[in-house]
């Protein structure tokens, strides 16, 4: 039996001296619907109206919701919230 090793992400951002690390990526719809505890037919439906950011698709394989972006997004909203408190 083949083991699949799975590659986490590590990012680095330029304005920020921490380099942040993702174990996983991307996630199926099914592990982000448990890690987020809302139900896989939520989830699903969330993916479907294009709210969650996902993998590009290749033929026959599931989809995957886009960790990265979402890192990305929470860091830009939480840089923003940082300048607006500043000022």
């Amino acid at each position: 039996m083949a083991t699949m090793i799975k590659k986490g992400a590590g990012i680095k951002l330029p304005d920020c001296p921490i380099v942040f690390y993702l174990p996983q990526p991307s996630l199926s719809l099914t592990d982000y619907a448990a890690q987020t505890g809302q139900t896989e037919r939520a989830v699903r439906q969330q993916a479907d109206n294009n709210q969650l950011v996902l993998m590009k698709e290749k033929a026959g394989r599931e989809r995957r919701v886009n960790m990265v972006y979402l890192l990305l997004s929470a860091y830009e909203e939480a840089q923003e919230a940082l300048s607006q408190k500043v000022k």
